[in-house]
Parts: C-alpha cells; structure tokens; sequence
C-alpha cells in the first residue's frame, strides 16, 4: 500500500480549555496508534500544524473526519504527496497549553527549547520550511 504524507492546518471556532486540548489530543493519538498513523501536531488551545503520514486510505480517512470536525473553522490541506518511507517513527501531539500542566508520552508540551525534540533526524525539507513558518513565537510561547 502506498505511503503518503499530509500537512495541513487547523483553526477552532473558539478556543479550548487546557484539560480539553489535552484530553482530545490524547484521543487523537489513541486513534492514530491504532489505524498505524505516524506524525506531529504542535497546537495550542485554538490552531495546530499537523503532520500525518501513513498508507494513503487511512491518510485520506483521516483527513476527511478532521474536516468533518464541527469545532473546526478552517482547515487547509498544504501538502498532500506520496512518501517512500515515513519520516516520523510514531505520532505525538506537542501542546503550547499556556500554563502548567502534567503532559504524557504522547501528548508533550510545546516550548522553543523542546521544538527540536519532536523532530526526527530525517526530517525533510519541505516539512521543516512548513513548521518554520507556522512555528511562530505565539505557538511557542512558554
């Protein structure tokens, strides 16, 4: 089955409470685990850049429920393209929650010093130019 990548990004109607973005983003990786989706989503409460890759029905699958999400204002697919190999060996949700809170595995907390650990050693270009650009001081303020 052929592997594809999809990087989009998201906006909420109205911005969600700290344990609720916790608490779906825990779901998200629950789901993505279980349907062998790999990637990153680095959010805070109201937009996120996410990163999912994986054979592409599944890919395709899961795009279209994020779409479907009666929460969502805006969604914009920026790349959809086919992969030889995945660059991200799990899926991980980064969350700039702006205030303490207790994180897990999978759903960590998003700062500019812990940027550079959500990324793999083979991370392309094209994803690196995207997360540069998306990345901004407000999504990575501590």
């Amino acid at each position: 089955m052929a592997l594809v990548q999809y990087i989009y990004t998201s906006i909420l109607m109205t911005e969600l409470s700290a344990q609720n973005a916790f608490d779906t983003s825990t779901m998200s990786t629950k789901i993505c685990e279980q349907f062998g989706i790999t990637g990153r989503v680095f959010a805070n409460r109201q937009k996120a850049l996410a990163i999912t890759e994986g054979p592409e029905e599944i890919i395709a699958k899961y795009f279209q429920s994020v779409n479907r999400d009666p929460l969502a204002q805006k969604i914009l697919l920026h790349v959809q393209r086919p992969i030889q190999t995945r660059e991200f060996n799990d899926y991980s949700v980064w969350l700039n929650l702006g205030q303490a809170f207790e994180f897990s595995r999978s759903v960590r907390k998003l700062t500019a010093a812990s940027l550079e650990s959500a990324w793999p050693d083979n991370l392309s270009a094209k994803v690196r130019i995207m997360a540069d650009a998306y990345l901004d001081p407000e999504m990575l303020a501590a």
